[in-house]
């Protein structure tokens, strides 16, 4: 019989996650404040939101047993 490892948690999802998120707000908020994007520019923000929201789940799904 193997022993499989603990799954470890991956902190490059945890660093993409915050970088998406950041970045996709950033977007968002500044076309909310007036600046002149296209819808286009607006669908990949939101897609960048929801990037990192599925990285941060990823990073957060994996708890290692304590």
């Amino acid at each position: 019989m193997k022993m499989s490892a603990a799954p470890r948690r991956n902190y490059f999802n945890l660093f993409l996650g915050i970088a998406f998120l950041g970045y996709g707000g950033y977007r968002l908020f500044s076309f909310f404040n007036g600046a002149p994007y296209t819808t286009f520019r607006i669908i990949i923000a939101l897609g960048f939101i929801i990037l990192g929201a599925f990285d941060l789940y990823k990073f957060y799904k994996n708890k290692p047993p304590i």
